[in-house]
């Protein structure tokens, strides 16, 4: 599949390139894709700034409140799509830096970071259910026993409380012993 993409990508480019050669000849084919590449490093030193202090200050709130929760999900979305935007921009070939010109225009990130927030979500999900979302400790990977449960608040009674039950019942421990008994 990757072989694959990668060939309908250099098709694409290159019919790109022909079909803009015929229409407006060689020479400003070549001024068109080097005029493409420093606006792209314009676009990309400007909106990069921009982005990463955007990150810093959705960093400073901490998700407050959900206005605080939506503007980091923002955030990090106009990062991620910036980023795709940048590896868009340094790839040759026409196609490519159009697109990756596009990615760097706040207006074009606002219509798609809808659509990228929600795919990423799935594939989350995707991944949580599967099993396959390995979490830092290890003893949360796949194939261990997860039990379900909810959090109940015990309840504020300024009154004094009577002493705790006793419940009884037997340990039963499964430990091996040190000396291999």
């Amino acid at each position: 599949m990757p072989l694959l993409t990668f060939v309908l990508y250099l098709v694409v480019e290159v019919a790109a390139l022909v079909w803009l050669a015929s229409s407006v000849g060689i020479l400003w084919t070549v001024v068109t894709v080097l005029g493409l590449s420093v606006l792209g490093l314009i676009a990309m030193r400007s909106q990069g700034r921009r982005v990463l202090g955007e990150l810093r200050a959705a960093n400073g709130r901490r998700a407050r409140s959900p206005a605080d929760a939506a503007a980091s999900a923002g955030a990090v979305t106009d990062g991620a799509l910036v980023a795709i935007g940048s590896v868009l921009l340094l790839i040759p070939g026409l196609v490519s830096s159009v697109l990756g010109l596009l990615l760097m225009i706040p207006l074009t990130r606002a219509v798609l970071r809808p659509v990228v927030a929600r795919i990423a979500a799935r594939r989350v999900e995707t991944l949580v259910a599967s099993g396959r979302l390995v979490t830092t400790r290890s003893r949360f990977r796949s194939g261990h026993v997860v039990i379900d449960g909810d959090v109940v608040a015990e309840p504020t009674d300024p009154r004094p409380r009577p002493t705790p039950q006793v419940i009884e019942g037997t340990v039963i421990d499964t430990t091996p012993e040190a000396d291999g008994r």
